[in-house]
């Protein structure tokens, strides 16, 4: 069993390095990868750490999340098995804790004046701390006070925070879609940057995205040849997803990946290397990686 999708307190995980190292030893994964948001900093403390060396005693593969846009939606890759040092040295320049501020707060004002334009209401003078919220769920939160808002949106998506955000991120049509991609580097961009470092590129759970067609959207991934593989094993995807994915894989010459994506305590119920349950990620979609 191996489990390439993982995060730690160094994103938003509630685990330390040491602390998943620990339980990924204990389940006696055979392949494991932390994959934080935009840093890859868990490896840079397992080099430094003599503590943290001989924790895990199966392969450890370098990982990655790394949120960019592609045809002008917001989406996450995961990168693989790069050259560690000099990604991290790039990722903690553009992810300066004063950049990444910048750019919630732009994206929190347009996202105000969206509303604006459209007559949707939220609430006047409207705060909001880039050091604890993000945009959306203020916005979000701001929108469902009004009744008058159902005219804009679904019944599923006022209900549902997570499902506002990633339609709001990834629909075009969506009444508060914006382009993400002056916020963040595009899949071009991480394509030649990740390769440059020999790193491996994976498109990332595919069907969280509010798409209206996944397969359509992948297809124009894959003919501009901008990723080496695609997440196939996820702990939200259901069996009949997974079977398109690995087909489509074994169609295109495509690598497979797969991961639990566990935050450690904050999703309790989404558990490393089996997710809700009946995760079981074969070893050998690794085998073609280095062919």
């Amino acid at each position: 069993m191996i489990d390439l999708h993982s995060h730690t307190t160094n994103s938003d995980g509630t685990w330390t390095t040491k602390e998943i190292l620990e339980k990924a030893e204990n389940l006696k994964l055979e392949v494991f990868s932390i994959t934080d948001h935009d840093t890859a900093k868990s490896y840079i403390e397992i080099e430094e750490k003599d503590n943290l060396k001989d924790i895990f005693t199966g392969k450890l593969i370098k990982g990655v999340e790394l949120n960019c846009t592609f045809d002008g939606v917001k989406i996450e890759i995961l990168a693989y098995d790069f050259d560690l040092h000099p990604v991290q040295r790039w990722l903690e320049d553009y992810y300066t804790i004063e950049k990444n501020r910048k750019r919630l707060i732009e994206e929190f004002y347009d996202l105000v004046n969206i509303c604006h334009k459209k007559g949707i209401k939220i609430e006047d003078n409207l705060s909001y701390n880039p050091e604890t919220e993000y945009p959306v769920d203020v916005i979000y939160d701001s929108i469902i006070n009004f009744p008058e808002n159902k005219n804009f949106f679904t019944e599923k998506q006022l209900e549902n925070k997570a499902l506002f955000f990633r339609t709001c991120t990834v629909d075009k049509k969506f009444p508060l879609y914006r382009d993400f991609s002056k916020q963040m580097p595009t899949l071009e961009f991480f394509n030649q940057f990740i390769h440059k470092h020999h790193g491996k590129i994976f498109l990332a759970h595919l069907y969280k995205y509010q798409l209206d067609n996944h397969i359509e959207y992948l297809d124009k991934i894959k003919n501009k040849n901008l990723i080496d593989g695609i997440e196939v094993y996820h702990s939200s995807f259901t069996e009949e997803q997974i079977k398109i994915l690995e087909k489509y894989c074994i169609s295109h010459g495509l690598l497979m990946s797969g991961g639990s994506d566990c935050h450690g305590d904050k999703k309790k119920d989404r558990k490393l290397g089996i997710g809700y349950g009946n995760l079981n990620i074969s070893k050998g979609i690794i085998d073609n990686w280095n062919k």
